[in-house]
């Protein structure tokens, strides 16, 4: 099982470029201390979650790393041109050393959808469609594409790649999953995701897809110290703060709170819950993190463990990652 950073971009102390910085200096760290990948996520016109341009990022991280690979989780594709889009790509790809893990959702907040002048009730046909047109463009000449919202005609994309790039998705529904079996895509859980929902991911894929095994990756917030009750109470805190946060963020402005509809407000719910993020976290002593991952490795075949450390300082986030290589990884 691989080793991953989960990188939000938190603005704990209200300072845009310190967030940045800080978490661009966590990952950096990350690669020192042997960690196999870094996942960026996006977020837009959020105060707390800085990350509205995750591939300018990862551009940045490729430059400045040697070894770490660099994934988004997840570009959020409805809210793009998937031609320029796949230029892009190609264009990171001519240059990472086979390091860039593309992950794709579709998005889940409504002032996303009305400033991007995207539906919520077709944002994932057109995550789909895009996938396929970026697809095609990244390898095939003379692309005539004609889909329900995306085309083009005779289009070749520069640079071209040489072969297809592995593909994740950032979801759980069972549309997603039906993608990932037919298209042979990897899958990316939530760090919210019950152990529940996984089984129900895993159950849906093999029945669709027998024969190649799900490429699975899982997000889970972490904490780690030799006071099992500081852990705890830092744990709970940051679970709370960090979504209390997040809401906050997106309540602020008036046209979301327009825009809440029932429908919006089950996906935040799903999405963004406190107590799922608290009760599917990895913390506690070394001991104790041991046990509680060796128990998802047990019943789960994941490929790589995104880990978040729950914590509002980014010298706890240190620390915390520091003794997960030194006291927990060596024996999981």
């Amino acid at each position: 099982m691989k080793t991953a950073l989960f990188a939000l971009f938190e603005n704990w102390e209200d300072d845009y470029q310190k967030a940045i910085a800080d978490q661009i200096d966590l990952i950096c760290y990350a690669e020192d201390l042997g960690f196999d990948e870094a996942w960026i996520t996006e977020h837009h016109f959020n105060n707390f979650s800085v990350i509205p341009s995750p591939l300018s990022v990862v551009s940045y991280l490729l430059g400045k790393t040697k070894n770490i690979k660099i994934g988004t989780a997840a570009i959020l594709l409805p809210y793009y041109n998937p031609i320029k889009l796949a230029e892009e790509i190609a264009m990171i790809k001519s240059f990472d050393n086979d390091r860039f893990l593309y992950g794709i959702a579709k998005g889940a907040f409504p002032i996303y959808d009305k400033t991007f002048k995207a539906d919520a009730t077709t944002n994932r046909a057109v995550m789909f469609e895009a996938n396929e047109l970026i697809h095609k463009l990244l390898v095939e000449e003379l692309v005539t594409f004609k889909g329900e919202f995306f085309s083009c005609e005779d289009i070749s994309i520069r640079p071209k790649l040489s072969k297809v790039i592995d593909t994740f998705i950032a979801s759980e529904s069972i549309e997603a999953i039906k993608e990932a079996a037919f298209k042979g895509y990897g899958l990316i859980g939530s760090i919210a995701i019950s152990k529940e929902k996984i089984r129900e991911i895993f159950k849906s894929y093999e029945n669709l897809n027998p024969i190649k095994p799900l490429s699975f990756r899982l997000a889970r917030g972490i904490n780690i110290g030799f006071n099992k009750e500081a852990v705890l109470k830092e744990t709970q805190y940051c679970a709370d703060i960090f979504l209390k946060s997040m809401i906050a963020s997106k309540d602020t402005s008036p046209t979301l709170v327009k825009l809440l509809t029932s429908e919006y407000l089950d996906i935040r719910n799903s999405l963004f819950n406190s107590n799922r993020i608290f009760e599917n976290a990895i913390y506690g002593t070394p001991k104790e993190c041991i046990a509680q991952i060796k128990a998802l490795k047990d019943e789960f075949d994941i490929e790589s463990l995104l880990l978040k450390p729950l914590t509002n300082s980014s010298q706890k986030a240190k620390e915390i990652i520091n003794l997960y290589v030194k006291e927990v990884k060596p024996y999981v």
